[in-house]
């Protein structure tokens, strides 16, 4: 199957750091493989503030315009977050060049990925209810995107008037309203297993961080399940809970594998994702996987932390570097300085180096709380 042809468009602000906007562009062209596509173009646009119309403004519009044929595009990805109205004016000024031109910001890239790897009705309905908040008018058929099954509307193509917009209005309303009663009611069983799970075993033990930084490796390691791994980002969606048996005769500890963060996380999804990260909320102890190899880690850890501290999980933290057995002897020395200043630990989950300690370690911290 051939890859979506996508032009990634990047808005640069006064006080933002041009190599902040290249990493920001890297790591949403890495989304975009994850995706399945393919990043064709890219466009970098200098503006104090998004153009209140169109975000990217006229001039840009028209450049874009002229390279949808030439290029074959076939998503325009604006590398932030835009109104549904301004996708949907952007989209509606490309329509003659291109009939089934999708316009995206990086929510909607991320949804989408999201909805290639949900298994769980869970997850499903929770993609489904940040669809709903982010997209409004494109539901409801002002838009011609993968997030509207039909066009319509005033002054739209198969315009259906403004009966029929508002009759769209209640029912997105209601489909709202019938998912979070949904969540709210698997949420409700999800807490009844966590307790049973907590009757018979110490902990949980959440395994968070960056997506893509090693966690579910570092899950398989201590619990000695076989949980799918790939290189690719957001991998793990639902959560996936394991024991971890330490000594002979000895309680298990329990282990979850939950969502990776990621820079930029749209308040969106992470609300629409708070029963998926219930597992955290609930833990006694939360193992903040760090990714070693990673130059951007620092960002990347702090990132995680806000994200945390957002959600008010404010649980016991301890940092665990990862995949030390792919650093160099120098960026060794470095990355274990960076561990002890911040009592963390340093591992490898595919050699198995050091996890025998950071189990023994989160035993004994689970089993002294306990006592």
């Amino acid at each position: 199957m051939e890859s979506s042809r996508f032009l990634l468009v990047q808005l640069i602000g006064p006080h933002e750091h041009a190599q902040e906007a290249r990493q920001n562009m890297q790591e949403t062209e890495s989304l975009v493989g994850t995706y399945g596509g393919v990043v064709v173009e890219k466009l970098v646009q200098h503006r104090i503030h998004p153009h209140p119309n169109t975000y990217i403004g006229s001039g840009k519009v028209e450049e874009i315009r002229l390279k949808l044929k030439t290029q074959k595009i076939e998503v325009v990805l604006i590398n932030g977050l835009v109104k549904p109205s301004q996708l949907f004016r952007m989209e509606r000024q490309w329509w003659n060049q291109n009939s089934k031109i999708k316009v995206w910001d990086r929510l909607d890239l991320i949804l989408a990925i999201f909805e290639k790897h949900a298994h769980s009705q869970e997850a499903k309905l929770q993609i489904e209810l940040a669809r709903i908040a982010h997209s409004g008018p494109r539901i409801y058929g002002l838009g011609g995107t993968v997030l509207s099954g039909q066009r319509g509307g005033i002054g739209q193509r198969g315009g259906g008037g403004e009966t029929n917009i508002e009759m769209e209005r209640r029912r997105m309303k209601q489909q709202e309203a019938a998912i979070r009663r949904q969540l709210a009611k698997l949420e409700s069983q999800k807490q009844r297993r966590i307790l049973y799970r907590q009757e018979r075993g110490f902990g949980p033990v959440a395994l968070v961080g960056y997506t893509s930084a090693g966690k579910t490796t570092l899950f398989n390691a201590l619990t000695g399940k076989q949980k799918e791994t790939r290189t690719k980002l957001f991998t793990t969606l639902d959560t996936a809970v394991g024991k971890m048996i330490f000594e002979k005769g000895q309680l298990p500890v329990l282990v979850a594998d939950t969502i990776g963060f990621i820079n930029h996380l749209p308040v969106q999804l992470v609300e629409a994702f708070r029963s998926t990260l219930m597992e955290a909320m609930a833990a006694k102890l939360l193992l903040h996987v760090i990714d070693a190899t990673d130059r951007r880690r620092q960002e990347k850890s702090d990132t995680v932390e806000q994200i945390l501290a957002d959600l008010k999980i404010t649980q016991p933290l301890v940092r665990v570097y990862t995949k030390m057995d792919l650093v160099s002897p120098a960026r060794d020395k470095q990355i274990r300085r960076e561990a002890k200043t911040a009592r963390g630990w340093c591992v490898s989950a595919t050699s198995h180096l050091g996890v025998t300690e950071l189990k023994r370690f989160v035993a004994s911290q689970l089993i002294s709380d306990h006592n």
